[in-house]
């Protein structure tokens, strides 16, 4: 049980801005607490539930709440997998030699398509989050690390050092089965949220129909089913999308890195929203 914690705290203190206690890191340690990233994704996804809980609550208007919920989303990771968001765009679309690539993204200088990259990023995050119910909220980032562990499997490590280098090293079957069990785990976790929001009363009702007036709150079987299907759909597209990115990042850079694995994180989340998304909505009419 103590070395569980330690895990887990050492993953959330690593990942992301939440105050947790502090526990000394080691390369060894960080390996074997890997399998624990989706988990970090969870509690960022829960974090992100009670804040956009509070406010539909206080009847904030959706613009906002997608708003704050951009930001709260990039202040709780710190902005780590933006950070290697850019870095990748700008080495992957540079038209430069792998060895140079892998140069620019070592640059903490960010280029044109860094820029581009993280300004489509924000605009689709912010679309999203005025859009998704918080069924998707809780599942989205837990979905995105859990692709992070499938990329890391998938393709060798591009560099002879780097932080990603602990994280590629630990890529295997374990780190498959873990980030498969979580995001199925967590699409069955939506079931009693969705009860939940139900039990609490017709204020909360658009926390279960943002964007989408007509969607009956009755809570059956087959709503129930479908909000697990939808989920692992969507889970689905973005390991899709992470497997064609890792085997692009092998061809083109020869394997993975760091930042790689940010732009992993992030596109998987927005994919997995997206798909999200449209199943409900398909769903709705």
């Amino acid at each position: 049980m103590k070395t569980f914690a330690e895990s887990f705290f050492l993953m959330i203190g690593f990942f992301t801005r939440l105050p947790v206690p502090k526990i000394e890191f080691t390369d060894e340690r960080y390996r074997k607490a890997m399998i624990f990233l989706p988990l970090v994704g969870l509690v960022i996804g829960a974090v992100l539930v009670l804040i956009q809980m509070f406010l539909v609550f206080v009847e904030t208007p959706q613009i906002l709440i997608g708003a704050v919920l951009t930001c709260a989303y990039i202040f709780l990771s710190g902005g780590l997998h933006f950070d290697g968001l850019a870095d990748t765009c700008d080495g992957f679309f540079s038209g430069r030699s792998r060895e140079q690539a892998l140069e620019i993204m070592k640059d903490s200088r960010i280029g044109v398509f860094g820029t581009l990259g993280l300004f489509m990023a924000g605009i689709f995050y912010f679309a999203l989050f005025t859009q998704v119910s918080v069924l998707g909220l809780l599942v989205f980032p837990l979905c995105g690390r859990a692709c992070c562990l499938i990329s890391a499997s998938l393709a060798p490590y591009a560099r002879e050092e780097g932080m990603g280098k602990a994280t590629s090293e630990r890529g295997g079957a374990g780190s498959v089965l873990s980030a498969i069990v979580s995001i199925i785990g967590a699409s069955f976790l939506t079931i009693p949220l969705a009860k939940l929001v139900i039990i609490m009363g017709a204020r909360f009702e658009p926390l279960l129909t943002v964007g989408t007036s007509e969607f009956p709150v009755a809570f059956t079987g087959v709503i129930i089913s479908f909000i697990t299907i939808a989920a692992q759909l969507a889970a689905g597209a973005a390991v899709l999308v992470t497997v064609y990115m890792t085997m692009s990042f092998k061809k083109r850079l020869g394997g993975v890195t760091g930042d790689t694995f940010g732009a992993v994180i992030e596109v998987s989340s927005l994919v997995f929203m997206f798909v999200f998304i449209l199943l409900w909505k398909a769903f709705s009419l």
